[in-house]
């Protein structure tokens, strides 16, 4: 029996090696970094939109996110939401980054934090050439087609415009080319791509506001920003 005694002692300890192997795998997984959530319309080109080819999020944004993971040790995911959905998601804590044109206001920094801008553009009327070119007096008499809770639909109903919302960039669009809509507001790089890819169908007004745009992160994640904000500095300088 004494002989047994060893062996006994030799099984529990390889036993014990293999679960303490076991727990240490589980540990690491349970500690590998997940991937950090980007949420965006996807309708802001160039700044992420859809390609329609891979089906994939693209575009400045998404690139410079992407990168910013890159520097923290990250990768990214990214998801699509609603605009209106977008800020309250990252203040909530359910996303750490958001970023579809979203113009940096002092409201939205009472909720969650900006990048430094990696754009300055502003708010134009796309409207059909060889009609009355939209300006914020004119646009009282008119059907203007904007995005709700945007910036521009802010601005619009500041100046005495009450304009057909639409949940969807996309949605306004396409209200203005089935004629329900007279113009669209919107950011001018936007529809000015439209309109220099219309064959002279369309025009775009003078720009109405200034604006600048950010990518936002929950408030305190300063890790995050400086991440952002080193690789907004880094595109300038190279650009």
């Amino acid at each position: 029996m004494a002989k047994l005694v060893p062996l006994a002692a030799l099984v529990i300890a390889a036993f014990a090696a293999i679960g303490d192997g076991e727990v240490k795998s589980a540990g690491a997984e349970k500690s590998a970094p997940q991937p950090l959530l980007l949420i965006t319309t996807g309708e802001t080109p160039p700044y992420s939109y859809k390609d329609e080819t891979t089906g994939e999020i693209v575009g400045d944004e998404i690139d410079i996110a992407r990168e910013a993971a890159r520097k923290i040790g990250r990768t990214l995911e990214v998801r699509t939401a609603k605009f209106p959905e977008l800020l309250p998601m990252v203040a909530a804590g359910e996303a750490d980054l958001a970023a579809s044109g979203i113009t940096i206001t002092e409201g939205r920094r009472q909720t969650v934090d900006f990048s430094d801008p990696y754009a300055t553009e502003g708010g134009m009327y796309l409207y059909r050439t060889g009609e009355p070119m939209p300006t914020t007096v004119l646009a009282e008499r008119m059907r203007i087609a904007t995005m709700d809770a945007s910036t521009y639909d802010f601005y619009l109903s500041s100046h005495g415009v009450d304009p057909l919302r639409f949940e969807l960039y996309t949605e306004a669009l396409a209200a203005f080319y089935e004629r329900r809509a007279d113009a669209v507001f919107y950011d001018s790089c936007t529809v000015k791509r439209l309109a220099e890819s219309s064959g002279g169908k369309l025009s775009v007004s003078r720009l109405e506001t200034r604006e600048n745009f950010g990518i936002a992160v929950r408030k305190g994640n300063d890790v995050l920003k400086k991440a952002l904000d080193e690789v907004i500095a880094e595109r300038k300088v190279h650009e």
